[in-house]
């Protein structure tokens, strides 16, 4: 069948008139923006050089349904483009935040205070759904036989949801000065993105003295953000 060449370009032809155009084909010009949407695949029997497309083509008109993940071979997707992990993916660490406090500190008030510890940290949600997990470590005494002090951590001052009011430590001294180690972890669900301050409190039974890092020992506390 002989081809016909038509260099008129006044003849404006359709796409049912051009069923399978190749690719190849296509040497000079650029395809408009509002051609690119409309655009099938099907139509091409080959691929389109990047200069036959226009500079934005590929900000504002590719549709990225159907993208297949083995296709992302370089590069990270913005956090502001990810609105949800798919199912089976929660879990993960997202940030760690931790502190330290050496300097053992003592208090008699039978009411939580900080007693000046350092024992705090300051971590910021990157999503609602997220969870805050606790982990602490620090060694406790009260000075005064048959008496207890009390260990607790508390979320921008306030008691932490599902947390006793006695805290995550009570420790009974038999006989003054007698050095227990205790740790405690806990999963908080703050349903925020704002900052929180989770920090150590410890209070005593009325008169007697107790402390945390006691002996100087090392006190800990780590927060991890786990997404939901």
């Amino acid at each position: 069948m002989a081809i016909i060449k038509i260099k008129n370009p006044a003849i404006d032809l359709d796409a049912a008139e051009i069923p399978n155009l190749p690719a190849s084909k296509i040497t000079s010009g650029t395809f408009a923006d509002a051609r690119i949407a409309d655009l099938s695949a099907t139509k091409l029997t080959g691929s389109i050089s990047d200069a036959r497309l226009p500079a934005n083509a590929l900000n504002s008109n590719v549709d990225l349904t159907n993208l297949s993940a083995s296709n992302l071979t370089s590069g990270t997707i913005p956090t502001a483009r990810i609105t949800a992990l798919p199912a089976g993916v929660g879990g993960k660490v997202l940030q760690v935040v931790s502190a330290s406090d050496e300097t053992q500190r003592a208090t008699t008030s039978t009411s939580y205070v900080t007693a000046s510890n350092t024992l705090s940290v300051s971590i910021t949600p990157s999503a609602t759904s997220s969870k805050i997990y606790i982990v602490g470590h620090t060694t406790i005494h009260n000075s005064i036989d048959n008496k207890s002090v009390y260990l607790t951590v508390l979320k921008d001052g306030s008691q932490i949801s599902g947390v006793a009011t006695s805290g995550f430590a009570n420790y009974y001294s038999r006989s003054g000065y007698d050095y227990h180690s205790n740790a405690f972890t806990f999963l908080d669900s703050p349903n925020s993105t704002s900052s929180l301050t989770y920090q150590v409190y410890i209070k005593v039974d009325s008169g007697s003295t107790g402390a945390i890092n006691s002996n100087t020992t090392t006190g800990t506390i780590t927060v991890m953000e786990i997404a939901g």
